[in-house]
């Protein structure tokens, strides 16, 4: 063997913990080491003067992508790196790193040499962190949709509604409405009924605004009983047919436990091309005090500053 000019060489191969193997010009097997052979349970002596389309302990397929491959990098001297499931022995799967490197003796004689890493314990862990980190990922969306979603009404936050409303006043946006409301009297009804009486309206209230709501609108919980809807791409006037008709919807189905109805006030305003997302929720709460000053149970609108 011209490439294992020396048995010193030969030794310090055996001697690394990775299966080690070099081939001649031909691309048959010259030397493996005693790591290589472990791994694929062979002896040396079978192997040599082979080339890997002969080795049956791999995957035809492989052998044909291995044999293509180790020309190429015999014939131009490159070095090339893949990741391969092999069989372990015989009886497992292992993740294995495998390089390969074309060389030229001085004699012009062409040879490769390659090596294998078992990265399987390795592979094994970056599966668990992924899946660890997929975890994770999928509870802390968690955490963030609830911490947007009142769990009350389970309408959106406070928080949420001042994420939403910038992007809503955005430039080139389609401008949108929004509409504030406030139920009548609602500390009356905690007083006089109690609080869980008061959660019930609540829910009632909030469950009608998400049912006159349009997939896209934006309908928040905006403080204990103040609820606000956004309204992308709709001007004011349509924004109060909505907000009167809401209005006239809980009349008709939200009651007390004695009886009475319940009802609610509303102010209504458009977005002005801009102006900041905060004007126009300052405008339908001006809109909504007007309300409540008229008599309540009534909807009006400021349009412009």
């Amino acid at each position: 063997m011209d490439i294992l000019d020396s048995l010193e060489l030969s030794t310090i191969f055996n001697h690394i913990p990775n299966p080690v193997f070099i081939k001649n010009e031909h691309l048959q097997f010259i030397f493996i080491n005693k790591a290589y052979e472990s791994m694929f349970n062979v002896k040396m002596k079978q192997i040599l003067g082979k080339t890997v389309l002969d080795l049956d302990y791999i995957p035809e397929q492989d052998r044909v992508f291995y044999q293509k491959e180790d020309m190429e990098v015999l014939l131009h001297g490159k070095t090339k790196h893949h990741i391969f499931n092999y069989l372990y022995k015989g009886q497992e799967m292992h993740t294995c790193l495998y390089w390969s490197s074309g060389f030229v003796q001085k004699n012009g004689m062409r040879g490769l040499i390659g090596v294998i890493v078992d990265i399987n314990k390795q592979s094994k862990k970056i599966h668990e962190l992924h899946n660890e980190l997929r975890t994770i990922n999928v509870e802390k969306d968690e955490v963030i949709k609830k911490s947007k979603l009142d769990p009350l009404t389970h309408l959106y936050t406070r928080a949420a509604f001042d994420e939403a409303l910038p992007k809503l006043a955005a430039p080139g946006s389609d401008g949108f409405s929004c509409i504030m409301f406030d139920i009548d009297h609602f500390k009356r009804v905690n007083d006089t009924f109690g609080h869980i009486a008061g959660d019930t309206v609540l829910k009632a209230v909030a469950s009608l605004l998400k049912e006159h709501s349009r997939e896209r609108d934006i309908v928040c919980r905006y403080g204990g009983e103040e609820f606000i809807m956004l309204l992308p791409g709709v001007k004011v006037d349509r924004a109060i047919m909505v907000a009167e008709r809401i209005r006239r919807c809980i009349q008709k189905h939200v009651y007390l436990p004695d009886g009475q109805c319940v009802t609610i006030s509303a102010g209504c305003s458009a977005y002005i091309t801009g102006e900041p997302g905060t004007a126009v929720v300052q405008r339908a709460d001006k809109a909504l005090y007007m309300a409540k000053d008229s008599g309540r149970n009534s909807v009006c609108a400021i349009e412009g500053v």
